[in-house]
């Protein structure tokens, strides 16, 4: 049989579904390398430990929020309103597959006390979040108001998502979502 091959791009592709799904502490090497297709083995060939996939996943992530969601934040041309509303179609998707929630939200949950390795990554993911939050509310209040908006929006949004994911309604992140454009 022929070896498959598989990039570290297709890895983190599949990690990042696993993981959503299962979490870090319940997914397993084997996990991982059978989601990819690939024997135990080769998956060490691309990534020496589930930590070193965890680092590229949440960067690789980050990087897809930093360009693709976040980034609707700062055009030019639309509304506060339209971009948020925007900002959040974007997101909800990603947020509200399969129940899964924010990735960065569980994986902060989940790992912050046992593996501070991820600290960094997981508070530059919500750093930016915050950013792109505030560079909203900055078209109708100050920054000392709008950065205090944009703190209480991500929490309300993530406290959303962890309900969301309790309940299994979608509704309670979209009402979230709707309080959040209302305080513009």
């Amino acid at each position: 049989m022929a070896k498959q091959k598989t990039t570290k791009d297709e890895i983190i592709k599949k990690a990042v579904e696993v993981f959503r799904k299962q979490g870090y502490y319940k997914t397993s090497m084997s996990d991982l390398a059978k989601a990819c297709g690939l024997l135990k083995g080769s998956f060490y060939y691309h990534f020496a430990s589930k930590e070193e996939l965890m680092q590229a996943v949440l960067e690789s992530v980050h990087g897809y929020y930093t360009h693709k969601v976040f980034s609707i934040a700062y055009e030019k041309g639309k509304t506060a309103q339209q971009r948020f509303e925007q900002l959040f179609e974007k997101q909800a998707p990603i947020m509200t597959e399969d129940l899964a929630g924010c990735l960065f939200g569980n994986m902060t949950l989940e790992t912050i006390s046992s593996n501070p390795e991820f600290k960094q990554l997981l508070q530059t993911f919500f750093n930016d979040w915050k950013a792109a939050f505030q560079h909203i509310f900055e078209e109708n209040h100050s920054t000392e108001v709008a950065k205090a908006l944009a703190d209480q929006s991500i929490i309300e949004v993530e406290g959303a998502l962890m309900m969301m994911r309790l309940y299994d309604d979608k509704t309670i992140f979209e009402q979230a979502c709707l309080r959040v454009a209302e305080k513009l």
